[in-house]
């Protein structure tokens, strides 16, 4: 199972700087912190307790195979080749607006202060032993990003 959302573990989640909770409005490309402004008109979402969703699948035999931010599992998956590859305007044609817009609907991807953030969870259940061994690519050794709050 594959999870991406904005999101934190419970160390964060829970933090004392998070008094307020997680719960935002959507409406109109803004967000609002009173659900109540634009109620019938707007989208409500919080972020996701990582470390609960985790923990829930361990009680229903899923194991965790990784845990990353959205920015690093893409950026491990081939992502920055891929913007590396559309800096490359030849003469195939391509028309360069569109190249332009590509590439900043990729770099949006991997904004940290945007989408970049997203948790990517990865859990399974039912491998074999070498399968649960086998290395993924989107995902990083968490010891390369000791440190990082999110």
């Amino acid at each position: 199972m594959l999870t991406l959302d904005y999101g934190y573990t419970a160390q964060r989640y829970y933090s004392p700087q998070r008094f307020q909770g997680t719960l935002l409005a959507y409406r109109q490309h803004g967000t609002y912190a009173d659900p109540y402004v634009w109620v019938g008109s707007q989208d409500l979402t919080a972020h996701v307790d990582f470390t609960t969703l985790q923990q829930v699948g361990e009680s229903l035999g899923l194991k965790c195979l990784g845990f990353t931010q959205q920015s690093y599992f893409l950026v491990n998956l081939g992502l920055a080749k891929r913007l590396a590859d559309l800096s490359q305007v030849g003469d195939e044609g391509r028309d360069l607006v569109q190249v332009l817009r590509r590439r900043h609907a990729l770099h949006a991807l991997l904004d940290p202060l945007g989408l970049g953030s997203f948790g990517v969870l990865l859990q399974a259940k039912g491998l074999s032993d070498s399968e649960y061994a086998q290395p993924l690519r989107g995902f990083v050794d968490p010891e390369l990003h000791r440190g990082i709050a999110w």
